[in-house]
């Protein structure tokens, strides 16, 4: 990615908002002169300084001065109070980008003077490691080559999908936001299995790690719709067939259902 005379504050330095100047980073689309990272804890300012090399602020109005481009990285119940803060002295021209689930675009540009640039995403965990996948949602009032920057930006920290309605965003957050910890949890069981039926742990963690990292790689190789790769695996009267009778008799697929339907209602709730 091609480096960049946009001048970018991330306000909130948290894990994900770390994850995010890392990636911006690494991949060349910034030096660490274009950055600053704010946050209320001085501790997370000098993690900042010391990991990324960007200057570093605890106020919010400092950091977003002269910025074009604007990373909200706090948490929901922090954000009115950043959103005042960053609109005394955010540039009329600046694209504001929300990462926080459920914070809607209307809520934000209402505490930004009805500002017309704004951007939600929903990234995940996986941003560590540039393996993410984020949704996207633009207000009427980001232009072309701006929702193009965006998804630059985003695309490297992993994949990038936009979503054209708002309202999708709390099911993407049910879905590839909390998506990683149903994933680990999957992961944990399949060890945990493994453990129970005579295997050493270490051996268990590898073989249910590297399963489920294999089978993600044939998924995306293969461009195959997923019940035809499971079809693929099972033979007639086989042993995956066995243990896939028994997690459809325990409603597997019923309970993912609801795990993803709870995370989006509280997402929606966040929103009130």
């Amino acid at each position: 990615m091609k480096k960049r005379a946009t001048q970018l504050a991330c306000i909130g330095s948290g894990k994900m908002g770390e994850a995010l100047v890392r990636g911006l980073l690494g991949s060349g689309a910034f030096r660490p002169d274009q950055i600053r990272a704010a946050d209320r804890d001085p501790a997370r300012c000098t993690v900042m300084e010391k990991t990324c090399g960007v200057s570093t602020y605890q106020d919010n109005r400092e950091a977003v001065r002269g910025a074009d481009l604007v990373l909200l990285a706090v948490k929901p119940q922090d954000m009115e109070t950043a959103l005042n803060e960053v609109g005394e002295t955010l540039s009329s021209e600046a694209v504001v980008v929300s990462i926080a689930a459920g914070v809607t675009t209307n809520w934000l540009r209402q505490r930004l003077a009805g500002h017309p640039k704004v951007v939600r995403a929903m990234p995940n965990a996986a941003a560590w490691v540039s393996k993410s996948t984020t949704a996207l949602y633009f207000c009427p009032g980001i232009g072309e080559q701006e929702r193009k920057e965006i998804q630059e930006i985003f695309g490297t920290v992993g994949a990038c999908v936009v979503v054209e309605t708002e309202d999708h965003l709390d099911i993407v957050t049910g879905l590839s936001g909390s998506g990683p910890a149903y994933v680990f949890l999957l992961m944990e069981s399949l060890a945990e299995a493994g453990v129970t039926l005579g295997l050493s742990r270490p051996v268990a963690v590898e073989l249910a790690l590297h399963t489920v990292l294999g089978s993600a790689h044939l998924a995306l190789e293969s461009g195959k719709p997923f019940a035809a790769l499971r079809e693929m695996i099972c033979s007639p009267g086989g042993t995956t067939l066995a243990g896939l009778k028994v997690l459809e008799e325990g409603a597997f697929r019923a309970l993912f259902l609801r795990a993803v339907e709870a995370a989006t209602r509280r997402s929606r709730e966040l929103a009130r």
